[in-house]
């Protein structure tokens, strides 16, 4: 375990689903519930998809939605907010906010919630995952988003399908099937599944290796872990904000 200090400026940093405890950073492990999380929606070529493997399955999916790309298609958000999934802004643009100034990182997030709240309430506690989850040990940026909203908590996560590096391994459509099913085995597998918080993408930001195959690999790896993940017992819940965060815990972060 490693702490970082500040002086009083850490917001809660969600890595499990809060659970029983005195402060309530537990993680249910003997409850087989897991969050999804899908960050860089939304997409034309994937949102759909996605939508209709998550309802076929009944699962339920935290959505971290990039303004850039949900402005353009408003259709998407409202259908995502409409089959009850949790949304809320992975900023603007998709670059490293913690890079770029709390003001840029204010300006960028404050301009996607404004459009998402055209579609569904503004959260509270909200729920915040920026771009590359960059700065979530900044000090810098635990600020601006304390004066963005003060009662935001960063939602890390202690499980990753590394999708975004799965298309660059596929040569052909049959080894999409392939190298998500080595990824979902993987994540199906690990000890820590039971109230992990799960990282994972409509369709990864970027060009490179493999681009053709990205619209492919989300509903795919989606469709063998909801499969896997049924077959073990587990639910699919949304991520669950802490109900307190102890005093210490502003100025002593541990992870």
């Amino acid at each position: 375990m490693r702490i970082s200090w500040s002086f009083g400026a850490w917001r809660p940093v969600l890595w499990r689903l809060p659970g029983p405890g005195p402060f309530a950073g537990g993680s249910p492990r003997a409850e087989r519930v897991v969050a999804l999380t899908i960050d860089d929606a939304p997409m034309p070529d994937t949102t759909p998809r996605i939508l209709e493997i998550l309802k076929e399955y009944g699962a339920r999916a935290t959505f971290f939605l990039s303004g850039c790309r949900a402005g353009p298609h408003p259709e998407l958000i409202a259908a995502i907010v409409a089959d009850g999934h949790a949304v809320y802004a992975h900023g603007w643009d998709h670059i490293r906010l913690d890079h770029a100034g709390p003001e840029r990182l204010i300006a960028d997030m404050d301009r996607c919630e404004r459009l998402l709240a055209r579609y569904r309430p503004t959260p509270s506690p909200y729920l915040v995952r920026i771009p590359y989850n960059a700065g979530w040990r900044n000090r810098t940026v635990h600020r601006a988003l304390t004066r963005w909203h003060p009662d935001s908590q960063i939602v890390h996560w202690n499980l990753s399908t590394e999708d975004h590096l799965i298309a660059s391994r596929c040569r052909t459509e049959a080894d999409v099937e392939t190298e998500c099913r080595r990824e979902s085995d993987r994540v199906l597998a690990d000890p820590r599944l039971a109230g992990a918080i799960l990282l994972m993408h409509d369709q990864p930001i970027g060009d490179g290796p493999g681009a053709s195959f990205k619209p492919m690999v989300g509903p795919t790896l989606l469709r063998q872990l909801l499969a896997g993940l049924i077959a073990g017992g587990y639910r699919t819940v949304p991520v669950t904000p802490r109900r307190s965060q102890p005093l210490w815990a502003r100025y002593a972060m541990r992870w």
